[in-house]
């Protein structure tokens, strides 16, 4: 499974499966009373999961101010921040002639990237009335941001949802100066003070108030609403209180002084007036009315509303007036698409002849097509395609859970048994390199000097595998063993999503086991099952990328003991023990000693068959302009997907 990308204090995301709302709603009607439903309000008691209860916050601001000298953290309006940055630039070469490009050369990509990444002009000005059509593998979990996990989730929310803090092109904190006024800490960082601006209104009118971001730590630590967020609580760890003192501050006190604290502000928020008394009413978020609408329009902060929303087809985004406009006057900058539609085509071939024939805007585009239909005349005809290297791997995670792979010489066994040229140079064609470990070479906590490649080592396998135990004892040509004294066949599913890519690997991956004596079967699901699976580790292995993000502090939620990510099961106590050092540790180089050990130990321990690290493979329309990549893609930072526009028709 494949969930990805990454910022909103998580820099997790999956990617390999390639991966749903009626305008205006705000809210359902209930069937409780005003009284009743005050009473819901009271009986659910919204602060029971509390992380630290015995902590008392100061009782007012000024007692607060009073005890701390404020120090400014950076607060940027990121769209015209780049505007300015960008005034004077002068690409390498001018976006007409990147357009007539062939790209054959990591040269030739680099020079296509510089010239796109313009700002409108006024030689080029920007259609501000265009469409953006842009291309998702799969349908997002969840209308509600709280909810998010996969590519498309990430997506949606960075374009619908308010949040005070997020990062830049570089994975640096930053305050978003759309919804903030000013951020500051003390002198450890250890309390955080935000003041809101005071022009920022939900899509129902009512304002975005601190008592929002309050409200929604609240929800995420409640237990009765835990485990419906796969992604968001294990962000916010150690993180005490997040208190709103009047409408417009709210601060955040940590539990620890960790260099990580910036990023835990990175999370999105819903709004109190509606969820309050909805989720008092309907816990499991699904069942109410309320919800139930939730899921076709929702309730948004950002700069752009649901319009409409057809499941597994498209989700239609229209620009926001009450974004950009208060009180007759544009307070913020202009969102440059007067709409957004994001269309779900699961079949990479299909959403390939999409925008090959300028239905699409943007694509990603498979390995396998990228040197054959992804390279004739008839696409560059209307688009042009663009590689940079991310920070993301491929891998299979095996079920330590099961009998097959609780053992890490078995573990370390499948990763032997891997022709891995038949999967790099032939499925991927040579265009995402091996992997070794979780953390990409380029990242500044991975392994010094890289660890080394797993090669295919059959008769190492056989080792392994006879010391962990498997031999034929019955002749069947199945290795098997005896676990709490019944015989167990060396027999297992390999799920994997619905692609072209994912089954070719899958099935080379079987060829390569069944040399040894192990069947392996692979199994195709839809993306949602594959979610649904993985949570309640109701598996054998599966096929799945994660990316690391700016930082590694949020992998715990991934290796760590008991983690809500942890689908393999792994458990290692020392790892535990990094995590935990790597997130007190302020000196950047004892901390990157920490993240490096823990990329050694997962090594060693093989949690995961780790394949490939992920190139980024886009096809965009010869319109579209202003997208830049960062190590996490093109969307998942600010401006990010705020930056890109379409050139106006000359």
């Amino acid at each position: 499974m494949t969930n990805i990308r990454g910022a909103l204090g998580i820099h997790l995301f999956l990617f390999l499966a390639i991966l749903a709302p009626l305008a205006g709603c705000t809210g359902g009607s209930s069937d409780l009373s005003p009284e009743e439903l005050e009473q819901a309000i009271k009986d659910f008691n919204f602060d029971e999961g509390l992380p630290f209860p015995e902590f008392v916050p100061p009782a007012t601001l000024e007692e607060l101010d009073s005890s701390i000298t404020w120090t400014d953290k950076p607060v940027v309006a990121p769209l015209p921040h780049l505007r300015q940055e960008m005034a004077d630039y002068k690409p390498p070469v001018t976006p007409q002639e990147a357009l007539e490009i062939r790209p054959k050369s990591d040269e030739d990509y680099e020079r296509i990237l510089a010239a796109m990444e313009v700002q409108p002009s006024d030689e080029t000005p920007a259609d501000m009335n265009a469409t953006w059509v842009h291309h998702e593998g799969g349908d997002v979990n969840s209308l509600n941001p709280l909810r998010m996990s996969s590519v498309g989730d990430f997506f949606y929310v960075y374009l619908t949802s308010a949040q005070a803090v997020t990062s830049n092109i570089d994975i640096e904190s930053i305050g978003d100066g759309r919804f903030i006024k000013s951020w500051q800490s003390n002198e450890d960082n250890t309390i955080q003070k935000v003041v809101l601006r005071d022009d920022i209104v939900w899509s129902d009118g009512q304002p975005i108030t601190a008592h929002d971001w309050e409200f929604t730590f609240k929800v995420l630590h409640h237990p009765k609403l835990l485990t419906m967020f796969p992604a968001l609580p294990s962000s916010l760890e150690h993180v005490k209180l997040i208190k709103a003192y009047d409408d417009r501050t709210f601060v955040v006190f940590h539990e620890l002084s960790s260099p990580v604290n910036d990023m835990k502000l990175e999370f999105p928020i819903v709004p109190k007036h509606a969820y309050e008394p909805a989720i008092a009413e309907d816990p499991s978020l699904t069942d109410s009315n309320f919800f139930l609408e939730q899921e076709q329009t929702p309730i948004v902060g950002g700069p752009y509303k649901v319009t409409q929303r057809d499941r597994n087809q498209r989700i239609a985004l229209e620009r926001r007036e009450d974004f950009y406009m208060h009180n007759g006057k544009e307070v913020r900058e202009k969102p440059y698409f007067a709409k957004i539609r994001i269309e779900i085509i699961e079949n990479p071939t299909q959403a390939l002849l999409a925008l090959t024939a300028g239905k699409l805007d943007d694509s990603e585009i498979s390995a396998t097509k990228w040197d054959t239909e992804a390279n004739t005349d008839e696409f560059f005809e209307k688009n042009i395609k663009v590689k940079t290297s991310s920070w993301s791997e491929g891998h299979i995670t095996w079920n330590i859970g099961t009998p097959y792979f609780d053992d890490a010489r078995t573990r370390r066994a499948m990763s032997y048994a891997i022709d891995y040229d038949a999967i790099i140079n032939g499925v991927l064609k040579g265009i995402h390199p091996q992997a070794s470990g979780p953390f990409h070479p380029d990242a500044w906590f991975s392994p010094d000097p890289s660890l080394p490649l797993f090669t295919q080592d059959l008769e190492k396998a056989r080792e392994l595998l006879e010391e962990a135990g498997w031999k034929d004892t019955d002749a069947d040509g199945i290795l098997d063993k005896k676990v709490d004294g019944k015989k167990v066949s060396f027999a297992f599913q390999l799920m994997h999503p619905p692609s072209p890519v994912s089954e070719l690997m899958a099935a080379q991956f079987a060829r390569d086991f069944g040399k040894l004596g192990i069947k392996c079967e692979p199994r195709q699901y839809e993306w949602t099952v594959m979610q649904d699976k993985a949570r309640q580790h109701t598996f054998d292995a599966l096929m799945a990328g994660w990316g690391s993000g700016g930082d590694p502090f949020s992998n715990v939620n991934i290796y760590g003991t008991g983690s809500s990510r942890n689908y393999g099961q792994y458990s290692n106590k020392k790892v535990d023990e990094l995590f935990d050092l790597g997130l007190r540790e302020l000196d950047h180089e004892k901390r990157t000693k920490h993240y490096q050990e823990i990329a050694k130990i997962l090594y060693e321990d093989q949690p995961y068959t780790w394949i490939y690290y992920r190139a980024e493979l886009y096809g965009f329309n010869k319109n579209m302009r202003g997208y830049r990549f960062s190590p996490t893609g093109p969307w998942f930072y600010q401006p990010g997907s705020s930056s890109v526009w379409k050139a106006k028709a000359q």
